[in-house]
């Protein structure tokens, strides 16, 4: 039985300076026993146990420092993939920055530096090599990973490597001082400092010396949480497609780190409280409910204003691993776990499928699988999709899931089942309101459609093994066409794997910001890949234009004309200077057809969807 009182008793260890919940009791000698336990593990800093009575505050009852751990030397972290880097430049890009964090990751939070800070500036490069033994080990370490990846000599590629960081170092240890642009980077904003740089240095130049001054700006900030708020101010100045894009690289840089995350988050009870938050936050849906703006709802308001895909690729990236992974979502029992992963679920949920593609749908499923069985058995990998499919919403929520999951590993295991699934929920729509609740708003409708659209396709899904929905849609444009120019997606995406820039192909247009691609209602003999700039996707309704999408560099557009010869289903807008590939409609219907004999399932699939989504919105 309960004491009369409500007397609770909270076990708390102390981390990095923070103290994080462990357990909550009842009883005192319970809580002491816990913490008597902690103690010996000597994995803290400190255990504390307090008394909290009714509404009464706590009382710290017991507090003790765990034994002093021995300092373990800084080593590199194990990373299975390396961005290729080639030249000086390539060392400057994201990917090559995102690959030097996670190896140097233990070095970097001891320093409290982002790999951007390191690269720019000689006094940290200096700093690192004199550590010869971690610096040879990084260095090796992605001259194997690249190797292995390029069919090359390790040897060469280290070689390479060396020579590259050698003229890197001297470059930052020559580089011009960037007092004057981090002047203007600071009153005016990021894109009047990137318009300074342009007229001022040589475009061999630019790279380097805007990654300087913006390691410059975020190192004014020793704490990770003080070096997002310098980010996050930079969006309230005047900015622009390519400031932003260096805003996103640089946010996405710092969360992707441990320790940037829980200074973000604050001190969380268990795993399942962090990812609920991490997946709110990659949405832009977070809301802490406190009347003062936090860090945490600044950065929301960021994520909800502003398309950051970096910043959003690393956050689920978090979640997906995290997921994946075999560790308890909380600390209680396996029905706590079934309860605790259903709540993460939603928060993952978008208009038309969810947020993170393929690797988050592979990850969900792989983890209900285990937290969803009823008996000492793992589903199989056919009640593992259903149990999700259980719990998703609505029939777009659903389609758009097994399409992204289609394209992961575990669908090109299981392409029956999930071939299977998605034709049955395909053939039960016959209405709107059988894609979406009945009452939904016009607005999400179009959301909705938009996301399939862009699912089903788009080049997003990317090519994986076996024949799966994804892949039958690349390899449309995976072959030759009759005047022998190759397709766009597969060699784009080769190059891109190489480190290398990819040749051009096909026939290429460019919009200006402003000019119109094609119009709602007009016929369609073209799609379009998106190489450079962003358009705006709308959809008239009544006297209106409904803005429905803004795609991007990546994205393809105008196909759905292409699959069934009716017109335009949408307006598409040039917002910015922009650059397409085009996708001639001979070559295509050549792809359809060789698809058509190759798997009617799929090609009849195809067809019903996009009958279907033409239904619905002509109902607008």
């Amino acid at each position: 039985m309960w004491p009369d009182k409500n007397i609770t008793y909270e076990v708390l260890v102390g981390q990095d300076k923070r103290w994080i919940i462990d357990s909550t009791y009842r009883a005192k000698p319970e809580a002491m026993t816990r913490a008597q336990a902690l103690l010996e593990t000597n994995q803290h800093d400190a255990v504390r146990v307090t008394r909290e009575e009714d509404n009464s505050g706590e009382e710290i009852v017991f507090q003790k420092e765990c034994a002093k751990k021995a300092e373990k030397p800084i080593t590199i972290s194990p990373i299975d993939k390396a961005a290729v880097c080639s030249g000086m430049d390539d060392f400057c890009a994201f990917e090559a920055r995102k690959t030097v964090g996670r190896l140097l990751r233990n070095y970097l939070d001891e320093q409290a530096i982002t790999a951007l800070e390191l690269l720019h500036d000689h006094r940290h490069i200096r700093q690192l090599t004199l550590r010869e033994t971690l610096s040879n080990q990084a260095v090796h370490r992605i001259a194997s990973i690249q190797a292995r990846a390029l069919g090359e000599d390790s040897k060469a590629r280290n070689d390479l490597l060396y020579k590259l960081v050698r003229q890197f170092t001297e470059r930052a240890r020559d580089t011009e001082d960037t007092g004057k642009y981090l002047t203007i980077l600071k009153n005016k904003g990021l894109a009047a400092a990137l318009d300074g740089i342009r007229q001022a240095f040589a475009p061999r130049f630019r790279v380097f010396f805007t990654g300087a001054v913006l390691a410059a700006y975020v190192g004014q900030a020793r704490e990770w949480k003080n070096k997002l708020l310098l980010v996050i101010e930079l969006l309230d100045k005047k900015t622009d497609a390519e400031a932003l894009a260096h805003i996103d690289e640089i946010c996405a840089e710092i969360v992707d780190g441990a320790e940037a995350v829980k200074d973000l988050l604050g001190p969380q009870p268990d795993l399942i409280s962090a990812l609920r938050i991490i997946a709110q936050l990659s949405a832009g849906r977070y809301r802490s409910g406190k009347p003062d703006a936090t860090l945490l709802d600044r950065f929301n308001a960021v994520m909800a204003r502003h398309r950051m895909p970096a910043t959003q690729g690393v956050l689920l990236e978090r979640v997906e691993r995290a997921v994946s992974g075999t560790q308890p979502l909380t600390r209680e029992s396996d029905e706590t776990d079934k309860t605790a992963f259903t709540s993460l679920l939603e928060n993952l949920i978008d208009f038309g499928g969810l947020v993170g593609g393929g690797r988050v749908s592979e990850a969900v499923t792989r983890r209900a699988r285990m937290v969803l069985k009823t008996g000492d058995d793992d589903l199989s990998s056919e009640e593992g999709i259903a149990s999700i499919l259980k719990l998703l919403p609505n029939r777009a929520v659903k389609i758009g899931y097994l399409l992204d999951l289609s394209q992961s590993e575990f669908g090109a295991k299981h392409r029956m089942d999930v071939l299977k699934s998605l034709l049955a929920v395909v053939e039960k729509i016959s209405s709107m309101t059988g894609l979406l609740p009945k009452g939904s708003s016009r607005q999400d409708f179009v959301r909705a459609v938009n996301d399939l659209r862009q699912r089903l396709g788009s080049g997003a899904l990317g090519e994986e093994a076996g024949a799966l929905i994804s892949k039958k849609l690349d390899r449309l444009f995976g072959d030759k066409d009759k005047q022998g120019k190759k397709s766009l997606e597969t060699p784009v995406k080769k190059a891109a794997e190489r480190g290398k820039p990819a040749a051009k192909t096909i026939d290429q247009r460019v919009c200006r910001a402003g000019n119109v691609i094609f119009q709602e209602g007009d016929p369609g003999d073209e799609a379009f890949f998106i190489t450079s700039g962003e358009v705006e996707i709308s959809l008239k309704s009544g006297d209106r234009d409904i803005i429905i999408a803004t795609v991007g560099r990546g994205d393809i557009i105008g196909e759905m004309a292409l699959i069934d010869d009716q017109p335009r289903m949408a307006t598409a807008k040039a917002l910015t200077d922009t650059t397409l590939s085009i996708i001639p409609q001979e070559a295509f219907k050549k792809r359809l057809g060789r698809l058509a004999e190759e798997d009617r399932i799929i090609h009849r699939l195809l067809e019903i969807f996009v009958d279907r989504l033409r239904n619905q919105a002509r109902n607008l």
